[in-house]
């Protein structure tokens, strides 16, 4: 199983990955102003939980938190591929912004949900199937 390390690691670099994407923009064009809301607002609600999980060191906090990150960025990819495929951020679609966001761990922590919880998650029905994604 992936260890507290690992994932603090993970972590760092998805709030590194999220900070680029906040200091590269310079300018946005009011027609993708809601697929840019839409993302910035979702990224706030993976990352909330990111700085008291790295301050109290809880590896079962850090496990909760990466498998609802990995969850969430996944149902990101396909709601901005769905409903803002027009989308667009210092001349990237969107969908091409979020691939850069690292998912390393996303099968282990899967399993540590399935395994703490006894529930199977199934990714079709968490999200609508779509294998370019995968």
């Amino acid at each position: 199983m992936v260890g507290y390390e690992q994932l603090k690691e993970e972590l760092l670099r998805v709030l590194d990955c999220h900070i680029d994407l906040l200091k590269d923009v310079e300018t946005i064009e009011p027609k993708h102003l809601d697929g840019i809301v839409f993302m910035m607002h979702s990224f706030g609600f993976m990352l909330d939980r990111a700085p008291k999980v790295l301050a109290f060191e809880d590896e079962e906090d850090m496990n909760y938190m990466m498998f609802q990150y990995y969850s969430l960025l996944s149902e990101l990819k396909y709601n901005l591929a769905m409903n803002y495929s027009y989308a667009t951020l210092a001349g990237k679609k969107l969908s091409e912004i979020v691939e850069i966001f690292p998912k390393t761990y996303e099968n282990e922590l899967r399993q540590w949900w399935e395994q703490k919880t006894g529930l199977e998650v199934e990714e079709t029905k968490q999200t609508i199937s779509i294998p370019a994604f995968e």
